[in-house]
């Protein structure tokens, strides 16, 4: 019996997005911090900002804005774009696993 598997991401002049920096994004959602996101995904800070600033490069558009510690300490917070990607990204993801599982049950399970 075959397992199907399969990743699928977003390029624009190299690898510009898939499940790491989309869970990176969903983690900062969740937590308003880009130190916490990392730590939620077992990832040193530095990755995770190098990682955010070479989406947002290879992109073209900002993810993330964020504010520096003080009283209230610090945060980020996702830009409508990001929001607006991870939300066609998600879709596609499903819309995409539905109908691989249709083809892969046609060609391997008849």
């Amino acid at each position: 019996m075959y397992i199907l598997r399969y990743k699928l991401w977003l390029e624009k002049d190299g690898k510009a997005f898939g499940e790491g920096p989309y869970q990176l994004l969903a983690g900062i959602l969740e937590t308003g911090s880009l130190s916490n996101a990392a730590k939620k995904l077992n990832m040193s800070y530095s990755l995770a900002y190098n990682l955010i600033k070479k989406v947002e490069k290879n992109l073209g558009f900002p993810l993330i804005q964020s504010k520096s510690g003080g009283q209230g300490g610090g945060g980020s917070v996702l830009t409508p774009e990001a929001l607006d990607l991870m939300e066609k990204y998600n879709g596609f993801l499903k819309e995409s696993a539905s109908a691989l599982e249709k083809l892969f049950a046609k060609y391997f399970n008849s």
